[in-house]
């Protein structure tokens, strides 16, 4: 066995030891939602100081179980961005308190610049997560125009003729991946909201066609289809990051938020 081989194999068994460990704990203990809910409270009041100690630019992308710092990025870098506020709504919804609302409020507006981008698809569960639970919550109108403008903007990215929206920018082919489903809200959203049918019938389009050409027989996916923008024509299908060419994801190289 490689040296590289042999530190892959030493860090997935110590990572299946933990979480099997972490499991028997929670199992053993009784462990029931309310108190998940108080842990996330007190462990997210945590991340929130980091969040006021970096003036606003701290937003926790991801992290390794045997480190104990968070990898971040900033309110408008990156993809995970909303999941942070999201998180903060989860626990406003579940102790509403004027402190965990003025929390939420505070790392969900510097998102919203986000609405803007056309440059990727992650645009619809960026603004979901945040500023669609706020507007849920809360139905302030403000919050519902963050939504708009989200949903127009993940729009520009739709082929007519491939009936899909872009998920990754390439020099060839029209690429989309089996995550761009979870953009497809913030469409439907949208359009429920202020009666857009073009909003719908794109999210509709886009779900159909993933439907017919991401799933297998046995309801496994593949992670990416490449389409050809001319004619709408399926040139491939593949993963990007899994393990081989019929794999969707390999969620063991990383623990997300």
């Amino acid at each position: 066995m490689h040296l590289t081989q042999h530190i892959s194999f030493s860090y997935h068994y110590s990572m299946s030891i933990l979480l099997f460990l972490t499991s028997l704990l929670l199992i053993c203990s009784g462990v029931i939602s309310i108190d998940v809910m108080r842990y996330a409270s007190v462990q997210y009041s945590i991340l929130y100081s980091e969040f006021v100690d970096s003036q606003g630019n701290f937003y926790p992308t991801y992290g390794y179980p045997l480190e104990t710092e968070w990898k971040s990025s900033t309110a408008t870098a990156g993809w995970t961005q909303g999941f942070f506020p999201g998180v903060f709504w989860n626990i406003v919804e579940y102790n509403a308190t004027r402190e965990a609302l003025k929390r939420a409020i505070d790392v969900t507006t510097p998102t919203a610049p986000c609405a803007n981008q056309t440059d990727s698809h992650d645009v619809g569960f960026v603004i979901m997560s945040g500023f669609g639970n706020a507007y849920r919550l809360l139905k302030f109108p403000e919050y519902l125009n963050v939504i708009v403008t989200g949903a127009r903007s993940l729009a520009t990215r739709y082929s007519p003729i491939v009936r899909c929206t872009r998920s990754w920018n390439s020099a060839q082919g029209f690429l989309v991946i089996i995550d761009n489903m979870m953009n497809l809200e913030l469409l439907f959203e949208a359009s429920n909201q202020t009666k857009d049918q073009t909003l719908y019938n794109i999210a509709w389009q886009h779900a159909n066609r993933t439907m017919y050409e991401h799933f297998r027989d046995d309801n496994s996916t593949y992670h990416v289809v490449e389409y050809n923008e001319t004619d709408g024509s399926v040139i491939r299908k593949y993963t990007n990051q899994g393990k081989g060419q019929k794999s969707v994801h390999d969620f063991d190289n990383y623990i997300s938020l």
